[in-house]
């Protein structure tokens, strides 16, 4: 039996018999990880606080037999405002079906705790519009597990920027509009030079500055279709929560 401190993020709950649950808790140090929690579903449990959904805590564990047992925890932060909204909800829970689907055990994950605590907080606060976070969390996501796409210059001319760009989902590529021999389609979307900054912006921006930049909402539109797609193509992967986000009038797609 091993005894573990670990910081992580409450991304979902389940019951189990009358008074207890599991609780999958995304950590830096171990991915995502169930522990079962006694007592779990009582009001007056003196966990109750640090164990509800989209709580940031300091858990303490028991690892016995492949297994996480609860034994106390502390809330550090708790985003509760996040369900007093459906959509801001629905988009947590998009967000935490993503990390659960990616995020394996046992690996170091200290940026994506980084990118998934900054987002809870913009959401919970209301200080940044839903499809900006889900379309800054999408795209940096996928650049922290690997997947960063090419986006630096046209790999042809080597062309910077242009009136319009046309990014191809499938290579990770960004080409100018005189280089680019496709059609395009869904996995070849024409972006023009605002959102190709944005892009670039939240692939390579500090952290500190990541949710520092402005679009237009025509411009957040085409932002979002691209981002979602992305990790869509990437993953390989639907998503139910995210199709639940979308029945509430959250459509990026016109």
């Amino acid at each position: 039996m091993e005894m573990v401190t670990l910081k992580g993020i409450v991304l979902r709950e389940y019951p189990a018999g009358e008074n207890d649950k599991f609780i999958h808790v995304f950590t830096k140090e171990r991915g995502v990880i169930e522990i079962s929690v006694r007592g779990g579903r009582k009001m007056v449990s003196k966990n109750a606080g640090g164990c509800q959904l989209f709580a940031y805590s300091t858990f303490s564990v028991r690892f016995d037999k492949g297994r996480y047992y609860l034994d106390s925890c502390e809330p550090i932060r708790l985003f509760y405002k996040i369900r007093e909204d459906l959509d801001k909800l629905a988009l947590a829970d998009y967000i935490s079906e993503v990390l659960t689907y990616v995020a394996g055990q046992h690996e170091q994950k200290e940026d994506l705790m980084r990118l998934v605590l900054n987002t809870l907080h913009f959401l919970s606060n209301g200080e940044r519009e839903c499809i900006f976070l889900k379309s800054v969390f999408e795209m940096r996501f996928m650049t922290e597990i690997g997947m960063m796409p090419d986006i630096v210059c046209c790999p042809v001319c080597m062309s910077y920027i242009s009136d319009y760009m046309c990014f191809d989902m499938l290579s990770t590529k960004l080409y100018c509009h005189k280089c680019f021999r496709g059609s395009y389609d869904d996995s070849q979307i024409r972006i023009n030079a605002s959102v190709v900054k944005a892009l670039r912006h939240i692939v390579f921006a500090d952290f500190n500055r990541l949710f520092n930049f402005r679009l237009s909402d025509k411009n957040m539109l085409k932002l979002s279709q691209l981002t979602e797609r992305y990790l869509l193509i990437h993953l390989g992967k639907e998503f139910k929560t995210l199709e639940f986000y979308k029945s509430l009038g959250n459509k990026i797609y016109e």
